[in-house]
């Protein structure tokens, strides 16, 4: 289930670099259902209402705009999933996942709906 996350308060600044997003034991990338890419972009979430920002980790198809640590930017289409799956010793694991559709500097202009 993906649930939509309002991004109008919150301020997302990159905390470190984009790395690919590759097929579990093997060297190929993952794409998206369109057939882009994908990256993992670790992030920093201001404006969240907690006393300390959590850092997360975004999933986002390619191709990425210039991404340096430190940066402000913007999201659009971000969502949050669930998923759960089995281990290798028979145990349960689940978590979430943060997606969003693209990433902006704060400095470019906004993308035409």
């Amino acid at each position: 289930m993906r649930l939509p996350v309002d991004v109008a308060h919150l301020t997302v600044l990159v905390i470190g670099d984009p790395v690919p997003v590759n097929v579990y034991g093997t060297d190929t990338q993952r794409v998206a259902a369109d057939g882009r890419p994908l990256f993992k972009v670790p992030v920093l979430l201001s404006g969240t209402g907690e006393k300390t920002d959590p850092t997360a980790t975004l999933t986002l198809p390619g191709p990425l705009p210039t991404l340096t640590k430190g940066i402000p930017c913007r999201v659009t289409g971000l969502t949050i999933s669930t998923w759960t799956m089995r281990g290798s010793d028979g145990r349960d694991r689940s978590g979430t996942t943060l997606r969003a559709d693209s990433i902006t500097t704060a400095d470019a202009k906004p993308p035409r709906p």
